[in-house]
């Protein structure tokens, strides 16, 4: 009998255990971990069950057998749990980007030939300068519409004339980035206007968390026993990636998450073996 489920986007479709089997090989689990998971969360899905709650469950089970994959399969929740603000994504994309070779600017201030926009990414290589738009949310319901990425678009077009003067022969590409999703019409409206649109799952080759995956830049935030205080003073430190967490002295861990030492060590060994440093 199929089982219909509700999607963060609010749409029902039908489970299909083999994408639950593929999400959780993809955060590192071994097959057979991966399918004694999903033996033991099948029985327990009813339909018009959420995705999120078929997330949880599995997450349950995924803890016994590898911590490391816990925290993998986490990057969806984690990416959600940056906020309240958007500025830690803005500077978790920058911080993408770093790796992948630009030297990248927050916040630029650049004058288009109409009025000057505020760029949340600038981000400049030797063959390409991205003027990046971000986007997020603290909630995995709903997505973004065609009218954010007409929005994005129109802020563009203005800028490309006074880019295309200062950088030439540059390419300059416009992208629009978020945490979530976007609508379809947004997708289509985005690959017509030559914009790139990065999402969870979209484009499938360069979608988020597959940019996440291939630099292993996880946030800290993957860490499910760290409470909201504790990830607002480790952002406020910009203290806001494993692989940061990864450097600190198990003392200075300590005192900014008012957590033990031995608690503070567990955290550091965490880090390092997620993003193997």
């Amino acid at each position: 009998m199929s089982i219909k489920i509700k999607k963060a986007t609010g749409q029902i479709e039908e489970f299909d255990d083999r994408k639950l089997l593929t999400s959780l090989i993809r955060s590192g689990a071994a097959p057979e971990q991966a399918q004694s998971v999903v033996s033991a969360v099948v029985p327990q899905i009813k339909s018009g069950m959420s995705t999120k709650k078929i997330f949880r469950i599995a997450h349950k089970y995924l803890k016994n057998y590898n911590k490391v994959s816990v925290l993998r399969y986490s990057l969806k929740e984690a990416l959600l749990r940056l906020g309240p603000s958007g500025y830690p994504f803005e500077k978790y994309v920058g911080e993408l980007l770093k790796l992948r070779g630009y030297e990248v600017t927050i916040g630029m201030i650049i004058n288009g030939r109409c009025i000057s926009h505020e760029v949340d990414v600038f981000a400049e290589s030797r063959d390409e300068i991205i003027l990046a738009e971000c986007k997020y949310r603290n909630s995995s319901e709903g997505a973004h519409d065609v009218k954010t990425a007409l929005y994005v678009h129109a802020r563009h077009q203005d800028l490309r004339p006074a880019m295309r003067k200062k950088y030439s022969p540059k390419s300059i590409k416009g992208w629009l980035v978020t945490n979530t999703r976007f609508t379809d019409d947004a997708i289509q409206f985005a690959e017509c206007s030559g914009m790139e649109i990065i999402s969870w799952r979209h484009p499938e080759k360069n979608s988020l968390e597959k940019m996440i995956e291939e630099t292993m830049l996880y946030p800290v935030t993957v860490l499910s026993g760290l409470n909201s205080r504790q990830i607002q003073a480790l952002i406020k430190e910009n203290m806001f990636l494993m692989k940061d967490l990864a450097k600190m002295n198990i003392s200075s861990i300590s005192r900014l998450l008012s957590i033990t030492e031995r608690a503070a060590s567990h955290l550091r060994e965490q880090a390092k073996e997620l993003c193997n440093c």
